[in-house]
C-alpha cells in the first residue's frame, strides 16, 4: 500500500524541515558566537603572561635604580597601569556576555595578580622617590548570581571611570576582586581592613565602603 501526502501535510512537512534547519542554524551559531567569545578572553588575559614577567623585573629595577631614575620609572609605571586598566574595561565587557568557566576564571585570577603586582610596585616607588600621587584601589565583588550586587558595581565603576578620565596621570585606579580566594589578595584586604565588598582604599589611609558619590571619594584624593 502506497501512502500519499496531501497538499497540507506536503506543506507541514515542509514547514517543519525549515523550521527545524533554522533552529540548528541558530543553534549552531549560537555555540560558535559563544567559543569565539571565551576564545578572545582567554587570549586577552594570557597575553598578560609577558605583562607579568615584565611587572616582576621592574620590581627588582625600583628596588636598585637611583633616585635619579624616578622621574622615568613614575611615568613608565603610570603608562603600565592605564593600559592594564583599559584592557581590564574590554574584559568586563566580554565577561558581561559569558558564563564564567573554570578555565575563565584561571585566567581572572593571573590577572588579578597581576594587578596586585602593578599596585605592589605602585607602592615602592611612593616611598622610594618620596613622590605623591593618588592610588585608589577598588576591591569587588566578582559574584555574577548577585544581580543587584553586580548593578550597584556597575554604577561604582563608572563612577571611578569618570573621576580617573578627569585626574589622568595623578590618579593610579585598580580594580581587584576580592573573593576569588587568593592569599596575596587576602592578605591586602586583612592589612587595610577591608572586610566588607565593595569597597574602596584609597592612598592606603582611608576605606569606603559600597557606593559613593563622586565627592565623597574625591574629598580623600590629594591631586
Amino acid at each position: 500500500m502506497v501512502y500519499k501526502m496531501n497538499d497540507k501535510q506536503r506543506i507541514f512537512g515542509d514547514s517543519l524541515v525549515v523550521t527545524l534547519i533554522i533552529f540548528l542554524s541558530a543553534f549552531s551559531l549560537g555555540i560558535f558566537i559563544e567559543n569565539w567569545r571565551t576564545t578572545n578572553i582567554v587570549d586577552s588575559y594570557k597575553q598578560y603572561e609577558l605583562e607579568a614577567l615584565d611587572l616582576k623585573l621592574q620590581n627588582y629595577y625600583f628596588q636598585t635604580m637611583s633616585r635619579s631614575s624616578c622621574d622615568a620609572a613614575i611615568e613608565q609605571n603610570y603608562k603600565f597601569a592605564d593600559n592594564l586598566y583599559n584592557k581590564g574595561l574590554l574584559l568586563e565587557k566580554y565577561e558581561e556576555n559569558n558564563q564564567i568557566t573554570d578555565e575563565l576564571l584561571f585566567e581572572k585570577k593571573r590577572y588579578v595578580l597581576l594587578k596586585t603586582e602593578l599596585w605592589l610596585n605602585t607602592l615602592l616607588l611612593k616611598d622610594k622617590c618620596n613622590t605623591s600621587f593618588d592610588t585608589l584601589v577598588y576591591f569587588y565583588s566578582s559574584d555574577p548570581d548577585n544581580s543587584a550586587l553586580v548593578a550597584r558595581q556597575k554604577i561604582i565603576s563608572n563612577i571611578l571611570k569618570e573621576i580617573k578620565d578627569r585626574r589622568r596621570d595623578s590618579l593610579i585606579l585598580l580594580p581587584l576582586a576580592g573573593d576569588l580566594d587568593l592569599d596575596a589578595i587576602g592578605l591586602q584586604m586583612t592589612v587595610y581592613n577591608v572586610t566588607i565588598l565593595p569597597s574602596l582604599l584609597i592612598n592606603e589611609q582611608t576605606v569606603l565602603v559600597g557606593y559613593q558619590d563622586p565627592t565623597t571619594i574625591e574629598h580623600y584624593l590629594t591631586h
